[in-house]
C-alpha cells in the first residue's frame, strides 16, 4: 500500500478519542521512558502494549470489580482469576 492509500491506524484513532483522565497515565509513562531511555515507541504503541499484556482472566477481574463497584483492592480473584462465594 502506498502511503495515499494506507487504511488509518484504528488504534491512533482510539488514542485520541481516550479522554484526558485516561490518557494521562500514558502520556507519564512515555515521558519516563523519555528521561530514562530518551526513546519512546509513542503512546500508541504504549497502548497496544498494554492491551496485548492482558489476559483473560485478568480482564474479566477487572470488569467484575468494575460492575460490583469494588473500590479496595482487598478483595482478590481466586487462582484461576475468577471471583467466588468464598471471596465474599
Amino acid at each position: 500500500m502506498t502511503p495515499e492509500t494506507k487504511e488509518p491506524d484504528v488504534l491512533e484513532d482510539l488514542v485520541g478519542a481516550l479522554p484526558p483522565h485516561l490518557r494521562e497515565n500514558f502520556e507519564a509513562a512515555e515521558r519516563h521512558l523519555q528521561e530514562v531511555y530518551q526513546i519512546s515507541p509513542g503512546i500508541a504503541v504504549l497502548v497496544r502494549m498494554w492491551i496485548s499484556s492482558g489476559d483473560p482472566p485478568q480482564i474479566a477481574g477487572l470488569f467484575e470489580r468494575s460492575v460490583m463497584d469494588i473500590k479496595c483492592r482487598g478483595l482478590s480473584p481466586n487462582r484461576e482469576g475468577y471471583f467466588d462465594e468464598d471471596d465474599f
